[in-house]
């Protein structure tokens, strides 16, 4: 393929008519748009920030800015509502009655709706309008076209980081600090994962199966992140009684078993058939 620009401008436009499609279904409360949605701005600030050098940035950091604040209003709204499934589905399993867990779904239930009063108004402000209309042209590259090559040494280099993350995970002093650098991880991971998807029309199969790499090792440590998020939930509240303290234990354990399973994802990710055709 001569001229990689336009299949990585149809991507972002595809995303672009989601994100807005997506908020929609927010303003409606359908079911997961929010999880959706973010994870539509996750791809656009990605690509926006592999490709950095190869955008006008006069143009693109405003956007990577605006992108940000509508990330922010989104993640206050998702992260209760994740809280909220885990402990219905904790609830579910352990019977009725009244415990400290029913308090703290309640307060998370309440986090929610203050996230969706902060999140609404702005979906339908000319903040909001001003951002999909900017957003809508694609990204604005800062050469006729980026090439081939030029595209293949970013995500190169987005791997090339990832790889360094685990590294220093690995050599982490003790199992906190080993936690926060997964974190990390975990980050670079979406930055692989969502650059490459962008490039599947221009590398084919191979961004492809960087991509589902990429996806597997975010959605392991997704798995243990959103544990962590609970063990540091559970640890504010101020009097936990016998079913708090059960929740916490198998939160604890949840989060043990996601870091395990993170050695064999990873083995299997960074394999040569995965990304050796990113080497120049």
């Amino acid at each position: 393929m001569s001229h990689p620009r336009e299949p990585v401008g149809e991507w972002w436009r595809d995303q672009v008519v989601a994100l807005h499609r997506w908020s929609r279904l927010v303003l409606r409360d359908e079911d997961d748009s929010v999880h959706q949605m973010r994870v539509t701005v996750r791809r656009l600030r990605s690509v926006l920030a592999t490709y950095r050098p190869l955008l006008e940035t006069e143009q693109t950091e405003p956007l990577r800015a605006e992108l940000k604040w509508l990330a922010a209003l989104l993640g206050d709204v998702r992260d209760a509502e994740v809280l909220r499934k885990r402990l219905t589905r904790w609830a579910a399993e352990h019977g009725p009655g009244p415990t400290g867990v029913d308090a703290l779904r309640a307060a998370l239930a309440d986090r929610q709706a203050q996230g969706r009063a902060r999140l609404l108004p702005e979906l339908d402000s000319d903040r909001y309008r001003a951002l999909i209309a900017a957003l809508a042209d694609g990204p604005p590259w800062s050469e006729a076209d980026p090439g081939k090559k030029a595209l293949r040494k970013r995500l190169r280099r987005s791997w090339r980081r990832l790889v360094a993350a685990v590294d220093a995970a690995d050599e982490a002093a003790d199992a906190d600090e080993r936690r926060r650098r997964l974190h990390e991880v975990r980050k670079k991971a979406k930055r692989v994962r969502y650059a490459a998807e962008s490039l599947g029309a221009v590398f084919g199969n191979d961004a492809e199966r960087l991509a589902e790499a990429a996806k597997s090792v975010q959605s392991t440590l997704g798995d243990l992140n959103d544990a962590a998020v609970m063990i540091s939930t559970i640890g504010q509240v101020p009097a936990p009684d016998d079913a708090i303290r059960e929740l916490l234990e198998a939160e604890e354990a949840a989060a043990d078993a996601a870091e395990e399973r993170f050695a064999s994802v990873w083995k299997k990710a960074n394999r040569s058939k995965v990304h050796g055709w990113l080497s120049p």
